[in-house]
């Protein structure tokens, strides 16, 4: 006979959301036991059950095991609950840290394709760069191509040990006098766009001033073309190279199919 003030199963999986099978399975294996069963097996759930599976459910979204949620719900008291829950507050924490920084990359890859989308990216022109923070990498003048790979790489756990790490893209820096002698491809080094607030670093530079700006479609492979077009521009217009030049991708494998389509933007500092 049913005891009073008992729930079906059914009814009591639409109370706690929990499904008909997943009480069944928790059942099973011992984790959750419905407070009666009549002759024929049906399972019934009390009132007083709904916390203990609203906690149940709760710790198995937040990611732990049913074997450790199975460990506690057998060994029960103030304290080890006590002590749960500030695990699992310090896991919620982690958690919305890193949905904080997801957003944020989220965020700048956004702003950073409306910009490109607006850019007329046929246009070759000066612009005035207001003061802006780029942190780099060490130097990588003449490294090989194994060896460039390996900087890329340390470049990026650096990035992230010092929590500068995010969707701003990674380019390259070029000396004047390796463009000038049409050495294209042997970079100085890594560098990332951060916050100026952030500009204490050791190995940060700040770029501000007038700055060449141009656009190369396509691989690199034929990058010298672009350059070419670029230098003409600085001597019709009777400008001097500064010190450095700034390669970044502004369209990739990330959003082109087409490697004919890739854009890289080219920054040409002008003394």
């Amino acid at each position: 006979m049913q005891k009073i003030n008992q729930i079906p199963i059914s009814e009591f999986a639409s109370l706690t959301n929990v499904s008909r099978q997943t009480l069944i399975y928790y059942d099973k294996i011992h984790l959750f036991k419905p407070d009666y069963k009549n002759e024929i097996g049906y399972r019934y759930y009390s009132i007083k059950q709904i916390e203990l599976i609203s906690v149940i459910t709760l710790l198995k979204e937040l990611g732990m095991p049913l074997k450790e949620i199975k460990e506690y719900t057998q060994n029960k008291s103030p304290e080890h609950f006590l002590n749960l829950m500030h695990q699992q507050k310090k896991t919620i924490q982690e958690q919305k840290q890193h949905l904080d920084y997801n957003e944020m990359i989220i965020n700048d890859k956004i702003q950073l394709i409306k910009e490109a989308i607006q850019t007329p990216f046929d246009e070759i022109s000066l612009h005035n760069i207001e003061e802006t923070t780029f942190y780099i990498s060490d130097n990588i003048a003449n490294a090989s191509e194994l060896d460039f790979l390996i900087s890329i790489n340390h470049f990026i756990e650096e990035l992230k040990a010092h929590a500068l790490f995010s969707s701003q893209p990674i380019g390259v820096i070029s000396n004047r006098n390796e463009i000038l002698n049409q050495k294209y491809h042997n970079y100085s080094y890594l560098y990332v766009k951060i916050p100026n607030a952030k500009n204490d670093y050791t190995n940060t530079i700040t770029l501000k001033g007038q700055y060449l700006i141009g656009y190369h479609l396509g691989l690199d492979t034929n990058i010298e073309e672009t350059y070419l077009k670029m230098l003409q521009k600085i001597e019709e217009m009777n400008l001097t190279i500064g010190q450095y030049v700034f390669e970044e991708f502004v369209f990739d494998s990330v959003i082109k199919n087409n490697e004919n389509e890739y854009i890289t933007k080219i920054m040409i500092e002008i003394e």
